[in-house]
Formats: C-alpha cells, structure tokens, sequence
C-alpha cells in the first residue's frame, strides 16, 4: 500500500486535518475518501473522460463504500508540492490612481518583513504572490511594491510588437516597466472582445521572446459547455492551440490557470474534489504535450470566486497550486488571508480537535473598547480599561466594579510595584500616567499623575498593548491611528519599547510596524511574543533582559488560518508556556503550542470581538476575557479544566521617586 496524503477537515476548526492511507486503485488510478463531506462529489462535467485501459470512465469505478472520492492520476502527478503562485486579478479596479495606492500600500505593509515565514515556519516554499492592476497603474505597482516580495503583471498586452496600432501595449513595454508576468486568455477576453485562440497563442510567443517574462495561461469551460459535459475537451482544446509552438524549455514560464466561466463573480466555486479532478485534466493534456516529466512541474492555479473561507480547502489538493483571485484581491486583508492560505498546513493546528469551553459575561459594563486586564495577586483584584472612554476598571470579583475617569485616552494598564494597594501605571495618549485604584468609588478627579511622557509625539500614533516584563519593565508598543487608511499616513511607523526603572524608554525592535498586540512572557522571561495584527501573524524572540539590548531572532509562531476573520489581539501565557491569543473578529480565544503552532484549546465567546485576556482569581485558573463592542463590550470568564492555571503578573518596578 502506498500512501497519498489527504487532508480531511473536521467540523469544528475547518484547517484541522488528519492522514490516512488509501489502497492502488486499477491500474494508475487512486481514490481517497473524504469525510466530512455531506454530499457525493459531482463529476465537473467529465463525463467518460476519464477512461483507463478497459475504456471504463474512470469516475465510475468506485465501490459502493467510496461515495465521497477524487481521483488522481499519479502517472504524472509529483508527491512533491511544486511551489504555489497566488495571483490577484484588479480587473478594471479600482476607480482612481489614489484608490490604487492605498491598497498597494497596504498589501506592501501586510507583506514586508513578513512575507516567507508562514511557509517557512511549516517546511514549505513561499508562494509566489502577483497582482495584475490596470495598466495605467503598472509603474506605481511597481514603486509601491518593490521589496514586499509581491510581483506585478499585466492584464493583457497586444498583437503587435510596434507601429500604428493606437491602444495597444506590447510585451517588450511591460517588461521594460519592469513586470514579470503577462495574464493570457482570460474568460473576460474570450467572450467580451472575441479574442481566439490563435490570437492567444500569439500573444503567448511574444511573451516568451522577452526575458524573464512569465505567461498565465487562462482556460475554462462555460456553464452551457459544463452542462454538455465538454470540460475536458475545453481545456484539451484551449491549451492546445494555447501552447501550439511553444518548446518544452519554455514551459516552466507557463503557469496554467484553470477558471470555470460559470463560477467567475458568481459566488458559485468549484469544490475541492471537482478543481483536482479538472486540474487532473489539464495536466494530461500538458503530459501529451510535453510528457509527464515537463507536465509535473507545471503549476495550475484554480480561479473562480476564490476567498479566504474557500482557499485552505483548495489548497489540500494535490493539483491545485495556487489561486487566480479576482474581487477578494481588491482588499488587503482578504487577499493577504488567501496568500497565507496558500501555504497553510492544517496538520499544524493539531491532528486531534481542540476541545473547546465557552466564556460567559460575568460583568456588563459596555465598555466601547475593553482592553488590557492584569490581575492582582496582592489585591486580589482585576484590573482593565476602556480605551477610547478613558476610563480604568477594577472589580475584586465580589463586589460590584467600579471605574475611574481618567481624562485621556488609555493603551493599556500595567501593575505598579507600592506597598499600597491599587498601584497601577497606565499607557496614556501624550504620557505615562500612575494611578491608585484603591478606593472604591467613581472619581472623575482620578488623581492620575504623570510619569513620564511616551515616545512618537506625533498625532499619527498612540500607545496600545503592554505588559511588564518579569524583571519588573514596561514594554509597550503603539498603534498606528491611521493603519487602515493605506496612505502615507497608513505605512508602518508604530514602534515597540520599554520602560524601565528609571522611568527612561529603549527601544526594542528594529523594525516598524501598524498595531502592536500579543505582548506577553513566558515565566523565564528570556522569550517575548508579539503581533503586528494586519499581519495575522504571532511572532517569538529573544527578549534582552540587559538595558539597552533589543529583540532577536524572530520566529513565526502562529499564523491566523485564512479561513478565520479578524486578527491577533491581547494574548497571555499560562504556567505550562502555552499562548493564549484574542482573536478579534472570529468570536474565539485559542490556546496555541508555540513550539508546534497546534491548537489544542478554544474558548467560544457570543460576541465578536474579545480584545485581551489573562489570568486570575484565587488560584489563577479563571480566564477573564475583555470585549469591544457594538456587540459585546463586558467583561467574560471561564473556569479552566486540565489544571490549567495562570502566572502571577509582574508588578512595574520605579527606582525614580515618583509620588502618586
């Protein structure tokens, strides 16, 4: 028995997967059962394609016990993944030049610094990422992306090489700018402006004689062909005369793009199984062509309302390498979603499914923003904030909570060494601010009095996420006022630093960054995890517990899986060293092995967005989540099972005489 590796998505956590081993199935054939899957498979319109040496369709050659089966033909197919290339259609989008540059902004921003560690970190190649805007903003694609990693293409070029012919682009002029793909025969070309296949077939020639100029090859059927069972023929047929002339040496700047016409702004997408049965096809076609040495290493992406719910599923595919995305590239975060989905290996959120709690509201405060809870030891006490409402929160889980207005908007809240209870030290707007809670009352006239101020005294920024690290500093990092805009403003500017007793700031990182979260240490104190959330992804380093050192040797320790919405947030580490990360916008706080990247625990909350969590009461194993709103904003807790508990959080040490 030879092994094919299948993935099989399980009910809770979509990326979860497991293996198994499928026995040889007549002659070539293979088929892999899989579960979870409702509903049989339908035949994408093969018909009796699929033939082996008998002239039996190969698709009705199941047993009665093999209902949810893909096929593979692994005469040409190669057990090893060839390299996904993820590529982003704007089509005639956006509207205007300052549109375009706020969203190459932010693709540049989500992909700088952070571009090959998802599939690094994995033990797979990066993909290759391209988007294809509208000529006119080819050359500021170009500028804007230049170091991100993210190449550019063009949509389409002309006939000719040069001379009267008004309109047209020539493959030479696009390389010139500096382009490295040509998108080629596009569904939208074939219908709206009739362009053939000889046409195409042209335009592919004038491609390949630029150096270092790439083609996407675009084949599908349409819904009437699909109906009429003429998938194969289709494709059989457009690659051909596609490819006719072009030599075996040259195949490796093909990339194939397989697009069902009926799917394309449709909403409608190819399953998993009907994609690998009509890349299966484009590969035979390419193995008489080319035979099947050349047709292995051809990567054929999949294009037809592509997501980042749909992308993971696709990937896990043993054909489909990669996606032609069309209107989810026009938004940074979904298309930056589908490229980590591009890559994303379900084994490691865990072979096995993560068990899952629930956290209940324990305390209704409607915060807008609640943010940043520590937990006292000493007082017993929890301790948040409501960011944009300047308020501080304390609650000793017995009587009712109260609040201080503070009169500044807040980042985070951090424990203050002092032998009075209540002691705190809070991240403000313009400064640093220490803060007694001890009194059980609303104050408007809060006390708070200034520290220091903080670093980037500049508009654009303010502090967000921090804690006290276990020698007792305050690490913080800032937020971008403007990460969403895309405009200059929007760029990576927010630093990450540290407090020390002295009340003097270093700077830690080397690097800037858009919105610091998942600030936190485990009990050593010699790692720092961190998150710059438009990323999605969770990072480790070596923390300098020297004065003046900085972070190192960044590592990927969690990538939010493309299928999930929203972004890391607040995050806490539990006695046993595992990360406890918020995740904004998905409903969900997910307890990850940083040494794996499983998840092996989730809390469900009924609202939207927890923001931060950590550790308390009197033997540290409730978790207390806070939320913002519209939907949520209280306070929520879980009893944790497992013997799971917390740390005692650190307390700010200030050796500078301060009196609060």
């Amino acid at each position: 028995m030879r092994t094919i590796t299948t993935v099989v998505a399980a009910a809770f956590f979509p990326s979860v997967a497991v293996s198994f081993q499928v026995p040889r199935h007549l002659s070539t054939w293979r088929t892999a059962s899989f579960i979870n899957r409702s509903a049989p498979i339908q035949t994408c319109g093969l018909g009796g394609c699929f033939a082996n040496r008998s002239g039996k369709s190969s698709l009705q050659q199941t047993s009665p016990n093999e209902d949810n089966a893909v096929w593979y033909d692994d005469s040409f197919t190669s057990t090893t993944r060839r390299s996904p290339v993820i590529a982003g259609n704007w089509k005639l989008n956006p509207a205007t030049l300052p549109e375009a540059v706020n969203l190459l902004k932010l693709l540049s921003s989500n992909f700088l610094n952070h571009r090959s560690e998802t599939a690094s970190n994995q033990g797979e190649e990066a993909p290759e990422v391209v988007i294809f805007p509208p000529s006119p903003y080819l050359s500021v694609a170009i500028s804007e992306l230049e170091g991100s990693g993210i190449k550019v293409g063009a949509q389409n070029i002309g006939l000719e090489t040069k001379g009267a012919f008004t309109g047209e682009v020539a493959a030479s002029m696009v390389r010139s700018l500096g382009c490295d793909y040509v998108m080629l025969g596009h569904s939208e070309r074939r219908s709206l402006y009739e362009e053939t296949d000889k046409d195409i077939n042209t335009k592919v020639h004038l491609c390949l004689q630029e150096p270092n100029l790439s083609v996407i090859l675009c084949v599908g059927e349409t819904e009437e062909e699909y109906e009429n069972e003429l998938l194969r023929s289709v494709v059989d047929v457009q690659i051909k005369k596609g490819l006719m002339g072009v030599e075996g040496y040259d195949v490796d700047r093909i990339v194939i793009a397989y697009e069902p016409v009926w799917a394309i702004g449709t909403g409608k997408v190819a399953t998993p199984e009907q994609a690998q049965i009509a890349h299966v096809a484009v590969r035979q076609t390419l193995a008489q062509l080319y035979g099947p040495d050349i047709a292995r290493k051809v990567r054929i992406q999949y294009g037809g309302s592509v997501t980042p719910q749909s992308i993971d599923d696709l990937m896990t595919m043993p054909d489909v390498d990669g996606a032609l995305v069309g209107g989810a590239s026009l938004t940074a975060d979904s298309f930056t979603r589908i490229t980590d989905g591009g890559v994303s290996n379900p084994l490691a959120l865990g072979a096995k499914r993560p068990k899952e709690l629930t956290a209940r509201e324990c305390v209704t405060t409607k915060n807008v923003l609640g943010e940043s809870p520590v937990w006292s030891v000493k007082d017993q006490c929890l301790y948040w904030i409501s960011a944009p409402e300047e308020e501080v929160w304390a609650w000793n889980l017995k009587d009712a909570p109260y609040r201080r207005l503070i009169g500044t908007m807040l980042g985070c809240v951090a424990l203050k060494e002092s032998d009075e209870k209540g002691s705190l030290v809070l991240a403000g707007e313009r400064a640093f601010l220490g803060l007694n809670m001890s009194r059980n009352t609303d104050d408007f006239a809060s006390g708070a009095q200034t520290l220091c101020e903080r670093p980037e005294q500049v508009e654009a920024t303010r502090p967000n996420d921090g804690r006290v690290d276990r020698q007792g500093r305050f690490v913080f990092g800032m937020y971008n006022n403007y990460h969403r805009a895309g405009a200059s403003a929007g760029e990576n500017n927010a630093g990450l630093y540290r407090l020390n007793e002295k009340l003097e700031i270093e700077s830690l990182l080397d690097y800037k960054y858009r919105v610091s979260n998942c600030i936190c240490f485990p009990q050593e104190g010699d790692v720092m995890y961190f998150c710059d959330t438009p990323t999605r992804k969770v990072y480790a380093f070596d923390y300098p517990k020297e004065a003046g050192g900085k972070l190192s040797n960044r590592r990927l320790v969690w990538t939010v899986p493309a299928n999930l919405p929203g972004g890391p947030d607040g995050a806490q580490v539990d006695a046993d060293g595992y990360l406890w990360i918020a995740l904004s916008g998905a409903g969900r706080v997910l307890r990850v092995d940083p040494s794996s990247g499983a998840v092996d625990l989730v809390v469900h909350l009924p609202v939207d967005c927890p923001t931060s969590c950590t550790f308390g009461g009197e033997d540290l194993d409730e978790l207390f989540i806070t939320t913002r709103g519209p939907d949520g904003g209280g306070l929520y807790r879980v009893k944790m099972p497992f013997g799971i508990k917390g740390l005692a959080e650190p307390e700010f040490k200030v050796t500078r005489t301060v009196e609060i």
